[in-house]
């Protein structure tokens, strides 16, 4: 999956995750609260679709591909959209309360992007990259929380 961070430099090149940097599974959380389809809209424009169900007593599910930029405080910029293609989620696992994944880019020349998504409410949820551990991403970069919303099942 393609994801690409900017501040307000252009910062060209997607980010690599390590794989196996993931901490120890908590006990996982009701599941209802996370399962559903979940859009982040930029300009009233949605360009991030997180799709989670419940699957093996888990979660499994897809986050399609996707273009951020962001401005020195975090928040999104021109520049920020949808793309072609979903990718599934890797190395699904709960802490405090949030589900980390991995989804692997597009182009696949590249490790896969951490990610981490709370629900806020019944609602709304917060989905935002995980910079820690991502080895070409600048140390001051920031990126704000994506708010995302939960589709209504349809009738």
């Amino acid at each position: 999956m393609l994801i690409a961070l900017a501040s307000c430099a252009t910062l060209s090149g997607g980010f690599v995750a390590r794989q196996g940097a993931t901490a120890a599974d908590e006990k996982q959380p009701g599941l209802k609260s996370f399962v559903g389809t979940w859009n982040g809209s930029f300009q009233g424009q949605v360009f991030a679709t997180l799709v989670l169900r419940q699957e093996h007593g888990s979660l499994a599910g897809s986050l399609n591909n996707f273009d951020i930029n962001v401005d020195k405080e975090g928040n999104l910029i021109e520049g920020t959209h949808k793309d072609d293609g979903d990718a599934p989620l890797l190395n699904v696992h709960f802490k405090s309360g949030a589900v980390y994944f991995t989804v692997l880019e597009k182009d696949q020349y590249r490790d896969g992007m951490d990610w981490k998504f709370v629900p806020i409410n019944a609602r709304e949820g917060e989905l935002t990259p995980v910079l820690e551990h991502q080895e070409d991403v600048p140390k001051d970069l920031v990126v704000k929380p994506i708010r995302m919303v939960r589709a209504l099942p349809k009738p």
